[in-house]
């Protein structure tokens, strides 16, 4: 029997989005009730269609071997993710 995958997750305050509904480009996104899970693609996939204000938490995902970005309101701020939001 195969041993279980598990995914790694980069979990952020909602505080880091630009606004409760905003813009993810070309990325796959879910949408739920409190936030938002982002799938971190390849960087070779595709560098275009990924907006500037979500580049810094991709990068941080990315160096963290991270496959998803929660992003939900009860997550914590990551003070090197700034600017955060009050909305």
């Amino acid at each position: 029997m195969s041993e279980p995958y598990i995914e790694k997750v980069l979990a952020l305050s909602t505080a880091h989005m630009p606004n409760e509904d905003p813009d993810f480009g070309g990325l796959r996104c879910l949408s739920f009730e409190y936030g938002n899970v982002v799938f971190v693609p390849d960087p070779e996939a595709h560098e275009r269609g990924i907006p500037d204000w979500i580049s810094p938490a991709m990068k941080l995902a990315r160096e963290s071997e991270c496959t998803l970005i929660l992003f939900d309101r009860d997550c914590n701020e990551d003070p090197d993710l700034l600017p955060t939001r009050d909305w």
